[in-house]
């Protein structure tokens, strides 16, 4: 593994879905787009990793989806030569992945979608896994998560303010520790999406042994929602 991106997965970042044209959204836009391009600096081929609560498993690089259930039929595709009909109900992260994979020009994109419910120890043993399997200096990592959310029951029952230091503690270290103290139920009550994909990265960090160089390149919630964009880069073993 020699790179790994962390971005958040809202429908707000494909332009056409909405017509909300404020600094916010052109910065966090930005912010993804250059992300996603160094990932692709170092590989073309990449392996996503996201959660959902009803879609799980691999997810193959002929997939493809649209933006349809979201207002409007944006098409996206895992991969550059895809052409296969497009798979109705893809999770937000598979699509928002494809969409970012395409803004990038990576040639193609594998994911794995964990159990959003699944245990923290589970997860972790998952991202040990998947470093053990990255048996290439040159394989790039997409991770998709956002939240915390800081309005109606998850500012009342969670803990959004913790759960963003312990998100900037860990995209920012990088710093496995904090990553897995983002168990649930805390990190769920505060609105965060995609915590089994956090923790599933953080037992990757732990379980690989390298030295690694983290960039926050956006840490902010501009309606209400976490959003935080990071890059890892490999420094050593």
């Amino acid at each position: 593994m020699s790179r790994v991106v962390v971005v958040p997965q809202p429908p707000l970042l494909v332009p056409r879905l909405t017509v909300r044209a404020s600094p916010e959204v052109a910065e966090l836009r930005d912010a993804c787009r250059r992300a996603v391009a160094r990932l692709a600096e170092v590989s073309g081929d990449w392996l996503a990793l996201g959660a959902d609560s009803e879609v799980t498993g691999e997810l193959p690089p002929t997939t493809r989806g649209t933006f349809a259930g979201f207002g409007v039929d944006v098409p996206v595709s895992f991969g550059a030569a895809t052409t296969s009909s497009p798979e109705e109900n893809l999770p937000l992260p598979a699509l928002v992945g494809g969409w970012l994979r395409e803004q990038a020009g990576a040639n193609g994109m594998r994911m794995r979608l964990l159990d959003e419910a699944v245990t923290a120890e589970r997860a972790r043993d998952l991202g040990a896994e998947l470093a053990e399997a990255a048996d290439t200096d040159r394989t790039a990592l997409l991770v998709l998560a956002d939240g915390p959310r800081e309005f109606g029951a998850y500012g009342r029952e969670g803990d959004p303010a913790g759960v963003t230091a312990l998100l900037r503690a860990g995209l920012s270290g990088p710093d496995p520790r904090s990553l897995e103290e983002l168990e649930d139920p805390p990190a769920t009550r505060s609105g965060v999406r995609g915590g089994a994909a956090l923790r599933a990265l953080a037992g990757l960090l732990a379980s690989d042994g390298g030295r690694w160089e983290a960039e926050l390149l956006y840490s902010a919630a501009p309606f209400g929602v976490g959003y935080h964009v990071a890059v890892w880069s490999r420094s050593g073993r």
